[in-house]
């Protein structure tokens, strides 16, 4: 019997974190993908995967506006790129077939287009581990974004989109109640929200040849 050189069973193929551990997928079930539907109610052009995230939900169901999203999404690439330590790992899904989008690039919308990119190249964990150079770029962005904010602002952006917290407000309206006490922490959150694409960073534009 030939035994493989080196010793030890061969390396497993497949998407690793940056730990190095291999990315366990699990296929949805279809109770999760009942839950799913009945989160994500009559929203137009929604996702299955978009019920797997907060924020992606309240976005399809237009609770916050694209901007908002892909604004809230800048803060939390800042705040994990500043802080390596608490990168995500764990289990990823595998999206079934209803969960993606299979629309070619022309049939999609130039604002789809542009979040799906951003989205794409925010994404810390597929850049790979920051330098202390990049770190400390991204704490200042970071810092700046969180001053803009009031500090009940910043709380809200940070939990929803940090920490991907599910706010007492989406489950309340998923259950049709939108007069809940909870509204208060909406607002917060949109106000933030706003004030953080205020501030987007303007590209500059490219030089002459």
């Amino acid at each position: 019997m030939m035994r493989r050189k080196g010793g030890g069973r061969p390396r497993k193929a497949g998407p690793r974190h940056p730990s190095g551990q291999l990315v366990q997928k699990v296929e949805p079930n279809a109770k999760v993908i009942e839950l799913r539907r009945a989160l994500l109610g009559e929203a137009p052009r929604a996702r299955l995967a978009d019920a797997e995230d907060p924020m992606s939900l309240a976005r399809a169901r237009g609770w916050i506006s694209a901007e908002q999203h892909q604004a809230g999404l800048r803060y939390a690439a800042a705040w994990r790129r500043s802080h390596p330590q608490h990168r995500p790992a764990g289990l990823a899904e595998t999206a079934e077939p209803a969960a993606r989008d299979l629309r070619r690039l022309s049939e999609m919308s130039d604002e789809e287009v542009a979040a799906a990119f951003e989205t794409v190249f925010s994404d810390a964990a597929s850049r790979g581990p920051p330098s202390e150079a990049e770190q400390v770029e991204a704490r200042a962005r970071y810092n700046a974004m969180s001053r803009a904010m009031t500090a009940a602002e910043q709380a809200e952006v940070f939990l929803c989109f940090c920490l991907a917290s599910w706010p007492q407000w989406i489950l309340q309206r998923c259950a049709g109640r939108f007069d809940t006490a909870w509204e208060r922490k909406h607002r917060l959150l949109v106000s933030g929200l706003e004030t953080l694409a205020a501030k987007r960073p303007q590209r500059s534009a490219a030089a002459p040849c």
